[in-house]
């Protein structure tokens, strides 16, 4: 059980790392390619916003697949366009690679979730979950931070060459290590779903939290930098103590002993507590390191309540609950980046921290407006 559950596992520190790499690269892709630093960050804003648009009917459309097969067939999509991007002769090339990544992430976080459950049924859903979401953790504590530093030393295209070969390795095991897993449902009515009050209160609720964290964390360097006068050589330790606190985040996640919707409480929470944190900081600047642990526990504790939840929620339609949960994090990506930034350029590091704080209030007032009505269990 536990080795099906790592492939799984490490499938999600692929498809992180994959997501993520291009921030760690910016300057890198963007002097290969011969384009703009604002070009490279479209190839995650708008891959978030792609992922957004497209999880719920892709997901759907994928409904009747044998869970098995898709899971191999995405992560030979996540190596294949990994060692097609190192090989990329221009930015339109690698634009086109990442959109069709895009179709492949909605689905693969849509269903990661309900298969860990599917695979460990004798586990709490808590538990199940985040031993799949370890990957996430270890993928902000090591894998990014270390493809970028490989990035940097021997060239992007060898990050993009190394994280290919791992997803190509993650699907030779997948292939030998997991089941049969036949689809629970083959015909689902889009307009059922989004008619249901638990699963459109799923992607408010998510999209919510997301933008709160990510109106922050989105800058996260600029932030450090302003407030406390962080040096280049100590920017990558903090941002690698935050990654390390998300793996404590995730295992503490799993064992909480209360509900993942207390959880997810607790989460926005803490959240207002680290950005405040973070704001003292700039009168003590070794409050830094310990808030930067701080948040990086809250953040892995969102993320894993958040989708937790969504299953709590929705116990007969778990994909679906979890696809809802997958649009609703990519929007708050994209919102978080984008109120971020403009708050950022307007008002300064305090401005966005505040912005934050109070986003995160936003989201805690809507995690009290849960619909009576749960999901149906069929269309």
């Amino acid at each position: 059980m536990m080795a099906r559950i790592l492939v799984l596992s490490f499938g999600a520190f692929v498809w992180q790392v994959t997501e993520i790499l291009p921030i760690g690269l910016l300057t890198d892709i963007a002097h290969g390619l011969n384009v703009s630093e604002a070009q490279v960050g479209l190839l995650v804003t708008g891959y978030a916003w792609l992922v957004a648009l497209t999880a719920i009917p892709l997901t759907i459309l994928t409904s009747g697949i044998d869970r098995r097969f898709l899971v191999a067939l995405l992560l030979a999509l996540v190596g294949a366009v990994n060692l097609l991007s190192a090989m990329a002769p221009n930015y339109a090339v690698m634009a086109l690679l990442r959109v069709v990544l895009a179709l492949g992430h909605g689905i693969f976080w849509s269903i990661i979730s309900g298969l860990a459950v599917r695979l460990a049924p004798e586990l709490p859903i808590a538990r199940a979950t985040a031993l799949a979401f370890t990957g996430v953790a270890v993928a902000f504590a090591g894998g990014i931070p270390l493809a970028s530093a490989i990035g940097h030393w021997v060239g992007w295209r060898a990050a993009f060459s190394l994280s290919g070969a791992l997803g190509v390795a993650v699907l030779a095991a997948a292939l030998v290590l997991l089941p049969p897993l036949p689809s629970a449902r083959r015909h689902i009515d889009i307009r059922h779903l989004i008619r249901q009050p638990t699963l459109r209160y799923i992607a408010l609720l998510t999209a919510c939290a997301v933008t709160a964290h990510f109106a922050a964390y989105t800058y996260v360097v600029p932030l450090l930098q302003s407030l406390v006068s962080a040096t280049s050589a100590q920017i990558p330790l903090m941002l690698l103590v935050f990654g390390g606190a998300g793996i404590l985040g995730n295992w503490l996640g799993g064992r909480l002993p209360f509900s993942a919707g207390r959880s997810v409480g607790l989460a926005l929470v803490g959240l207002v507590a680290s950005l405040g944190l973070l704001m003292l900081s700039s009168q003590m600047p070794a409050l830094a390191w310990v808030d930067l642990t701080l948040w990086g526990v809250i953040a892995a504790l969102m993320n894993l309540g958040l989708q937790s939840y969504a299953l709590e929620l929705a116990p007969s339609q778990h994909e679906a609950a979890s696809s809802f949960c997958v649009t609703g994090f990519n929007a708050g990506i994209g919102t978080g980046a984008l109120v971020g930034g403009l708050t950022l350029s307007s008002g300064g590091a305090f401005a966005v921290l505040a912005c934050g704080g109070i986003l995160a209030c936003v989201a805690l007032v809507v995690l009290q407006r849960k619909p009576l009505q749960k999901a149906a269990t069929s269309p």
